[in-house]
């Protein structure tokens, strides 16, 4: 067992809180390993129906946090839904230097949770994992990079099937035959649904 293994297991279940602002706080995270954690979550219930208008969560830990200083905890959410179950994707971390964080859930973007969960009853598990603070710095370089890629696509995708949609195949194929101003009006036309909801272009179908 190493060092990071032996503080962990003294005090597995009451080191960590978790709340949505305004909620209730919760500690009751059980341990699967010597340091990983999860606590899984009810909606409605636990959290409001749908999840998708969850958009922060706030992670904590509680004072004497048996955490070596070289080490952090990375925290992760799944969603289990009757027509849905993601994977586990990245939500935060916290460090001995930075113990306390409001994290954005990004659930209303999500494109499964989007278009397969809706009012119908659904779980959010989340999972901590311990690691060292390399890792940790590596996993949310990662993961911050493929956040932005994928809606850089989805807002390209939306681009082309509005291009898509002014052709009438006179070119010949693999070419569009658009208006000259077609990007002024996909702006405006994207600007005004993007007022009535932000999330709009995250859930077209590719």
């Amino acid at each position: 067992m190493n060092h990071a293994q032996a503080q962990t297991s003294s005090s597995t279940q009451s080191f960590l809180g978790f709340c949505i602002p305004g909620g209730p706080v919760r500690t009751d995270f059980v341990p699967t390993s010597q340091t990983k954690l999860t606590l899984t979550l009810n909606a409605p219930g636990d959290l409001p129906v749908p999840i998708s208008s969850v958009s922060d969560v706030v992670c904590f830990l509680l004072p004497g946090a048996p955490i070596p200083q070289t080490h952090g905890l990375l925290v992760y959410w799944q969603v289990l839904a009757p027509d849905c179950q993601t994977g586990f994707e990245l939500l935060g971390a916290l460090t001995p230097a930075q113990p306390s964080g409001i994290f954005r859930t990004n659930w209303s973007q999500h494109e499964q949770i989007c278009n397969q969960v809706g009012p119908s009853a659904s779980r959010v598990v989340l999972g901590v994992s311990m690691e060292t603070l390399e890792e940790i710095a590596n996993v949310a370089s990662h993961e911050s990079y493929d956040a932005r890629l994928f809606i850089a696509q989805k807002i390209a995708t939306d681009l082309f099937h509005y291009m898509q949609s002014f052709d009438n195949g006179s070119a010949g194929v693999g070419k569009l035959v658009v208006p000259t101003n077609i990007f002024d009006r996909w702006m405006k036309r994207f600007e005004s649904r993007f007022q009535r909801d932000p999330n709009f272009f995250m859930k077209s179908q590719d």
